[in-house]
């Protein structure tokens, strides 16, 4: 099942907007929060670029599914982490500017890592006689042009001219994303018939690397003694993907909507545990204020 040779034109130039705008939010600012808690980055990035893979290989090659669906869940372990991750990690009470650092260089560190993980997932998953292979340096090029350059010249506006860039990165953002959103919807009524089974297929996997990943993130910051805030951060990093890139590089790359699957089921399944995540530091910082404040008047 093959996206339109229109989406391989449209999609790329909407994400090379989409970061452009995200770009503009963007500066070297932005980075220095990794220096100041390097154990907490190194956790992050172990996860998100080592372990997170390494999870949708093994639950791709146990789970019974036809073989580019198992190339799309690990496109979507591949991807970077989404930028919604620092809004869940404020409600959450986490290190919301650790977060905003480790999205920041996800999302430039990746251009290297997808093309490796998608050839490999390819390599083991596809059949030998199947047409479809990602040349590495061609895809990494077609990245780095939608994603890196983008982020880049955006960071260089808002640079140059911060005024400019705070009135414009919204709007270039918000109408990025309503593109988006429609060409993906008129991708899911063009293949509704065939969609809804494959997300069906995806779903038992999605939400078992969800959690994997999500009481990996947790356990990793607790055995490391690290700060509560710094733990839900890395937490919430590690289990909010970009399924929309994913999206992106399956119909607008690859030209195969059956890889978007698990990106689409994904995307859906990760606001769930996210919420869930949220609901429960926030109780449990409830609790510890009580906890706290019996102690202060029994003294």
């Amino acid at each position: 099942m093959h996206a339109g040779f229109s989406l391989q034109i449209v999609l790329p130039i909407i994400t090379a907007a989409l970061m452009l705008g995200i770009g503009m939010s963007l500066s070297v600012h932005s980075f220095s929060r990794l220096r100041f808690a390097r154990r907490a980055a190194g956790i992050a990035f172990m996860n998100q670029f080592l372990l997170l893979p390494l999870l949708a290989f093994v639950i791709a090659r146990v789970l019974p599914m036809p073989g580019e669906l198992k190339v799309g869940l690990v496109l979507l372990a591949s991807c970077p982490s989404a930028s919604t991750s620092n809004l869940f990690t404020y409600l959450a009470r986490g290190d919301t500017a650790l977060s905003i650092s480790l999205t920041a260089f996800n999302k430039m560190f990746a251009v290297i890592t997808i093309p490796v993980y998608v050839n490999l997932a390819m390599i083991f998953f596809l059949d030998a006689g199947t047409d479809m292979r990602l040349s590495f340096f061609d895809t990494f090029e077609r990245l780095l042009l939608m994603i890196l350059l983008p982020t880049m010249i955006g960071m260089a506006i808002r640079h140059r001219f911060p005024a400019f860039a705070e009135r414009a990165n919204r709007n270039v953002k918000k109408i990025a994303v309503a593109c988006l959103m429609v060409l993906i919807a008129w991708l899911v009524v063009q293949q509704r018939h065939s969609l809804i089974d494959m997300l069906f297929a995806t779903g038992p996997a999605v939400a078992i690397l969800a959690a994997l990943i999500m009481c990996c993130g947790y356990g990793f910051s607790t055995l490391f003694n690290l700060p509560d805030a710094q733990r839900s951060a890395i937490t919430l990093e590690n289990v909010m993907q970009s399924g929309g890139l994913a999206i992106v590089i399956a119909a607008g790359i690859l030209e195969s909507t059956a890889m978007a699957a698990p990106a689409a089921m994904y995307s859906l399944m990760m606001y769930l545990f996210a919420g869930a995540f949220v609901l429960m530091e926030n109780r449990r910082a409830g609790l510890q204020t009580i906890t706290d404040g019996n102690r202060t008047s029994d003294r």
